[in-house]
């Protein structure tokens, strides 16, 4: 086939560049992809210096479908996000349970198919690993809902989360601010933590019933001293340190903390005792099973969730800038870079 097209790839030396990519033919069960809009999440800036095709939260339209694909079609708009393969095999447990994300052979962004990302103009996968995106989702709102949405949506499934539970958000960023919003319609009593309340109406209008100050000017403690005050769920958004004691003091009897975003900080707590005591767990949640993904689509349709964005063409300039801004924290709430 040899289709050249643009691509922008993180190099060793930490910065991205322009390159050229290419599509030989599309196997029986790959789909190729015209990409339309990418997202920017922080994990990306984990990988530059892989030398991967950048973006994991994808956007775009089917141009070509193998001979074995029969539940897409050529111009359906599809997405994918951090998971691209599976190994399948029923000597799998992982697979066989459907928890491709588990599978210790899963192909996944930033360790393999490198050629494949949002932020070039096609991308050619599995077509069981792609996502048909349901009529009412904007794909400039698809793209982050690949990776944001999907992060922030599995636990409910995951942990099995209801809506007579009061749940908890830290970090109300780019997966933080989905969070409120997927609480709020699953029908949960919803608090977000924040540093402070500059932005406290602002996370109300997300779906946070109740804003908790965690610095305050008086030195005193963010914990709930009412036992019904505390939290059946608190999900962990945070890019960087935690005081993890003073939240798991937040936390009801059997009461779980779910850690979704990657920082490299450590979980460090003095409250040992306590979490066996009140039988507390920590879980963490990283990625959605391709379940937990469809569910996640069609949920957001049906109660028009959408992440806040930011839309710039994509090229070298915008995409330098965007970076340096989400570094900085700059952003509310998602980039999103749309092919030109």
């Amino acid at each position: 086939m040899g289709i050249k097209f643009k691509a922008f790839r993180g190099q060793h030396d930490g910065t991205i560049r322009e390159s050229v990519g290419c599509v030989d033919d599309v196997g029986d069960k790959d789909v190729l992809i015209k990409m339309t809009h990418a997202g920017l999440c922080f994990t990306d800036t984990h990988y530059i210096e892989t030398g991967c095709v950048l973006s994991h939260e994808n956007c775009g339209k089917i141009v070509e479908t193998g001979r074995k694909v029969s539940h897409l079609r050529v111009g359906d708009t599809v997405g994918f996000g951090f998971v691209h393969n599976a190994c399948g095999k029923t000597s799998c447990d992982a697979c066989l349970q459907g928890n491709d994300t588990l599978c210790s052979e899963a192909r996944v962004y930033g360790e393999a198919d490198l050629d494949w990302g949002g932020f070039g103009e096609y991308a050619k996968l599995d077509g069981d690993f792609v996502h048909k995106i349901p009529d009412g989702i904007a794909p400039e709102h698809a793209a982050p809902l690949q990776c944001a949405g999907a992060t922030v949506f599995a636990p409910f499934l995951k942990f099995d989360i209801k809506p007579i539970h009061r749940v908890g958000v830290i970090g109300i960023g780019g997966l933080g601010h989905l969070a409120l919003q997927v609480a709020h319609k699953w029908g949960c009593s919803v608090a977000a933590f924040t540093l402070s309340d500059s932005r406290s109406e602002e996370y109300k209008a997300l779906g946070a019933h109740e804003v908790i100050v965690t610095q305050r000017a008086d030195g005193s403690s963010f914990v709930p001293q009412d036992e019904e005050d505390k939290f059946d769920f608190i999900l962990s958004s945070a890019s960087s340190h935690v005081p993890w004691d003073d939240y798991l003091d937040c936390l009801k009897p059997r009461g779980q903390i779910i850690p979704l975003a990657n920082f490299l900080g450590k979980f460090e707590t003095n409250r040992y005792p306590a979490l066996l005591a009140r039988e507390n767990k920590v879980g963490g949640s990283l990625c959605a099973t391709r379940y937990e993904q469809k569910k996640m689509l069609q949920f957001c349709a049906r109660h028009d969730i959408k992440p806040a964005v930011e839309v710039l063409d994509l090229t070298q300039d915008n995409l330098n800038h965007a970076l340096e801004r989400l570094k900085k924290g700059q952003v509310r709430y998602r980039f999103v870079l749309r092919h030109v």
